[in-house]
């Protein structure tokens, strides 16, 4: 994805499906490609940890949370489950 033009809830969206597949999300990286800066993408991914939590509230046995992975250098999804293993 080169500098598409993307509002801020197509960006949101697509940084959702990317961890869900599996992807890392570098901020700098993300930045780059939707030309924004890197603080709008950590709001962005505070934006779908609070979408993850309040949907909890109601689906208690969604587990998915985003973290920082260190040895990665980017946020990723995991389960409960896998927060336990480390």
């Amino acid at each position: 994805m080169a500098n598409y033009s993307y509002g801020k809830c197509m960006r949101v969206l697509d940084l959702f499906v990317r961890l869900e597949e599996g992807k890392i999300i570098v901020k700098s990286e993300a930045a780059r490609q939707f030309g924004v800066n890197e603080r709008s993408i950590q709001r962005d991914i505070d934006d779908i940890r609070a979408f993850l939590d309040n949907r909890r509230v109601f689906e208690p046995q969604d587990e998915r949370r985003i973290v920082y992975d260190r040895v990665r250098r980017g946020f990723v999804m995991e389960t409960e489950e896998k927060n336990a293993k480390i």
